[in-house]
């Protein structure tokens, strides 16, 4: 049996926002429909479309969990302390040996990490060389369909209310959305009271890198903070480097080859999870005999 004690441990929870405290999969396609209406690739929407659903679903030789590299227009594969392939957008393979794409010689500036079908459509519009407004206003404006008929997204009472149940020192909520959307989206929830503390366009990783020194400053350990998020390089690759636990929660699966505390797919998974917190730091056995922790053990990735 897995030991799930370590639940017990917890002190801090950070929390991401979209693809974590909800999930919905149907903004991407509309988004990018937004993106290239009234442009010149408008005729190539379809395309877009097909290729962005593609390298969500894993069918696409590039997937989430890889980088763009804004200045060369390549989609990278990640492996090691290099980058071992590079793509065109048609498919076509690419050599990216040497130095210049050795990942610590990149300069950060030059890479979009494709964590999220978010991201997906942010290199879409680098790749159509598009200006960053109208990327800005087609976000807006999928992100007000989301809270409305018939696009809105359902809200997952249960995982609210385990939220507002959790018995923990910091319940944190960490998201790189703007800070109006983000309350929009908080306010629709109506989950903004269950947070002590929320950062909105928190500049993860690098945000989250911050806040966990000023945690660890507070006298908290890594070992006490748990970050749950669905991008793992914003959310959870800052907190594996220091020692902290890591919940990785998305119904896609991702390229990064990092092995994670927990891996979950429904939002179901991730209030059970939280109950389970709460019932291990109350010393109360799980009635039902089963071990939340122990069955979403993410397997060794091969």
């Amino acid at each position: 049996m897995a030991d799930d004690s370590w639940l017990a441990d917890i002190k801090v929870i950070i929390f991401d926002m979209d693809g974590t405290l909800y999930q919905e999969d149907t903004f991407m396609e509309r988004y990018i429909r937004h993106l290239l209406k009234g442009t010149e690739h408008e005729p190539d929407t379809e395309a877009a479309v097909m290729t962005a659903e593609a390298i969500r679903s894993g069918e696409h030789a590039f997937g989430l969990g890889h980088f763009y590299h804004l200045r060369d227009g390549l989609m990278l594969t990640w492996q090691g302390d290099r980058m071992a392939q590079g793509y065109l957008w048609d498919g076509t393979t690419v050599p990216v040996q040497g130095e210049r794409y050795d990942f610590d010689s990149i300069h950060r500036a030059d890479l979009l990490h494709i964590g999220d079908p978010w991201g997906i459509v942010a290199m879409l519009s680098h790749q159509y060389k598009l200006p960053d407004t109208k990327l800005s206003e087609a976000f807006d404006k999928v992100r007000q369909e989301m809270l409305l008929a018939p696009y809105h997204f359902e809200i997952h009472t249960g995982l609210m209310q385990a939220i507002e149940e959790l018995d923990v020192d910091k319940r944190v909520l960490m998201t790189n959305t703007p800070l109006e959307s983000g309350i929009e989206f908080l306010e629709y929830m109506q989950i903004r009271h269950a947070f002590d503390e929320v950062y909105f366009g928190a500049g993860k990783p690098s945000g989250l890198e911050l806040y966990l020194a000023s945690l660890l400053k507070q006298g908290y350990r890594a070992y006490e903070i748990l970050s749950i998020g669905d991008n793992p390089w914003n959310d959870l690759h800052p907190v594996k480097r220091m020692g902290g636990r890591t919940c990785f929660i998305s119904p896609y699966a991702s390229r990064d080859t990092e092995v994670w505390d927990l891996r979950l797919t429904s939002l179901d998974e991730l209030e059970q999870l939280l109950r389970a917190i709460r019932k291990q730091q109350m010393k109360e056995g799980m009635t039902d005999g089963t071990n939340s922790a122990e069955e979403h053990q993410q397997e060794v990735q091969r």
